[in-house]
């Protein structure tokens, strides 16, 4: 599965390498179309559409007319976008994506599972930096 960080540089039309090591999951595993959407950290998520229709179906499961659960689901479902790699194992991210996840020309991929996230290099050291103590706290109150 993905694991692991790469850091790259955006070009000027939004276009982000994806490392060799998650393009070579992506052509073993699935057949290479790829799911973009805003996740609620405010980064985006890119799933192989295998896996986002997995997700599709467990959201599926969940109570329609609860409030929270719209809300969920017009916030994630509304900035999803198909995407394929290029031949020089690129994807392209749109406008409205790279804005609303405030990505800017460095960026990080991050390999989580069943899930790339990508992140701009200036928000997730940010983000890190406050929040070690606390993700400690709570893997030590889960028993990891």
């Amino acid at each position: 599965m993905f694991r692991g960080s790469f850091e790259h540089t955006m070009d000027s039309k939004g276009r982000v390498s994806v490392p060799a090591k998650f393009r070579d999951i992506i052509a073993d595993r699935y057949d290479g179309r790829l799911v973009l959407a805003l996740d609620f950290d405010r980064c985006l998520a890119v799933y192989p559409l295998e896996e986002w229709e997995k997700l599709e179906e467990k959201i599926r499961t969940l109570p329609m007319m609860q409030k929270e659960v719209k809300e969920f689901m017009r916030f994630f479902f509304s900035s999803a976008s198909e995407c394929e790699l290029d031949k020089q194992g690129r994807i392209l991210i749109p406008p409205t994506l790279r804005e609303r996840a405030a990505i800017n020309k460095t960026v990080l991929l991050v390999g989580i599972i069943n899930k790339i996230e990508i992140w701009d290099s200036a928000v997730w050291d940010a983000r890190n930096s406050q929040n070690l103590d606390k993700i400690g706290e709570t893997l030590s109150s889960l028993g990891l």
